[in-house]
């Protein structure tokens, strides 16, 4: 039987059974939705790229892990959307690394510049990048990836009515965002989509 035939579970079996070509075809299978959701949680080209590879290999060293029980692309996902989030933390992290070392040697703070960020014509994806991570990565995979509440509550690793809270902020937010019109010249948000 070939490999595309086969369900997810079904390849992730053959993989641990040492069929190192049936998770190229998960690979194949769920690129795409990887890199859309990191695409749209960190809002950089060159780091969609990386933390979609890290999604891969997290995911290949864990395959063992991976319960039956549930999808394989909503695990995936997940992986995808807590490494995503655990970048934009350290990114923080260095920011503010980099604000405390100028500011005690005195120096003006210049803006920091985070990496190489192309306009994206899509404005909502603007909109999107000026919200909290968690409310963003919510939205995006309730949204844009059609998770359930359970889903996406055990994608972020918290309660359901947290989700909630998130999803209502995050709504809100979005309306207050968009009322105000136009949009500036550059957009700060250039993921792939």
């Amino acid at each position: 039987m070939s490999h595309d035939k086969l369900t997810d579970g079904e390849l992730v079996r053959a993989v641990l059974g040492g069929d190192r070509q049936a998770f190229g075809v998960l690979v194949d299978r769920h690129l795409s939705a990887v890199v859309a959701v990191v695409g749209r949680i960190v809002c950089n080209r060159a780091d969609v790229e990386d933390l979609a590879q890290d999604t891969f290999v997290r995911a290949f060293g864990r395959l063992g892990q991976y319960g039956q029980e549930h999808s394989f692309r909503n695990w995936l996902l997940k992986i995808a959307t807590n490494l995503s989030l655990n970048h934009l933390q350290a990114r923080k992290r260095e920011r503010g690394r980099y604000l405390r070392l100028a500011e005690t040697r005195g120096e003006a703070v210049a803006e920091v510049d985070e990496g190489p960020e192309l306009p994206s014509p899509r404005e909502w994806q603007y909109w999107l990048s000026k919200l909290d991570e968690s409310q963003r990565a919510a939205i995006v995979l309730f949204h844009f990836h059609e998770m359930s509440y359970a889903e996406v509550a055990e994608a972020l690793d918290a309660p359901i009515n947290t989700v909630r809270t998130y999803l209502h902020r995050g709504r809100k937010r979005l309306r207050e965002l968009m009322s105000v019109r136009p949009l500036p010249e550059s957009e700060p948000c250039s993921a792939v989509i």
